[in-house]
């Protein structure tokens, strides 16, 4: 059977992670907004963002401009769905007002509800040796120096090309990824394949989790 790719999304619930203050070289807070939406009877959280390609922390007005672009236009026409029912843009955006309002750390998203967030990066190694970080904000100034802290996370594929891969939770790792991101995005052009750098959501051991988004919903 073919997917309904005219079904509307069914968003559940929102879960929006606030990162550490030190996170950026902006003094506001920055946030990971994840809309929880029902497929086929599994909840599959989606992390909103203005771009695939990039460490993308937003701040405040960033989450709403993303969501007037996108899922609350959707919701005018019903191709957005909130449990279920339709949902007026304005009453939409309340909502996510206030879950930026309770926010939670990446530790209690693991713990309560089940999700993961992890910066991956990837690209030739050789390529980022002498790179050095413009920001005299960086904690680690050249990019040697980062792979020094977090060579425990470095895996070096075949042909040169390093991935890292960044739990958030884990005290100074969200501003490591979001500096050695920018080192990598100096010295590649955006749209290259040579590198890559993103933000996933996985879901979290179950030691961690007390009830979990990526379980099967119950009927």
């Amino acid at each position: 059977m073919k997917p309904d790719i005219n079904r509307p999304i069914n968003e559940i619930n929102r879960v929006v992670i606030h990162l550490l203050d030190d996170a950026t070289f902006y003094s506001s807070r920055s946030y990971l907004p994840v809309a929880v939406d029902l497929v086929d009877g599994v909840q599959r959280p989606t992390l909103l963002r203005p771009s695939a390609q990039g460490i993308n922390y937003m701040a405040q007005y960033e989450i709403f401009s993303a969501l007037c672009s996108d899922r609350a236009q959707k919701a005018v026409d019903h191709e957005l769905l909130v449990a279920g029912l339709p949902v007026t843009p304005e009453r939409y955006l309340g909502m996510w007002r206030t879950a930026i309002a309770e926010s939670v750390s990446a530790v209690t998203a693991q713990q309560q509800h089940g999700i993961q967030a992890f910066a991956v990066l990837r690209a030739p190694l050789a390529a980022m040796a002498g790179v050095k970080s413009s920001w005299t904000t960086c904690p680690f100034g050249t990019f040697a120096v980062f792979q020094s802290k977090f060579g425990e996370q470095f895996r070096l594929a075949d042909d040169g090309t390093f991935t890292v891969e960044l739990d958030l939770a884990k005290p100074g790792f969200a501003r490591a990824a979001y500096y050695a991101a920018s080192m990598m995005c100096s010295k590649f052009d955006r749209d290259s394949a040579q590198w890559r750098a993103g933000i996933e959501l996985r879901a979290a051991s179950a030691s961690r989790v007390q009830a979990g988004l990526f379980e099967t919903a119950e009927a």
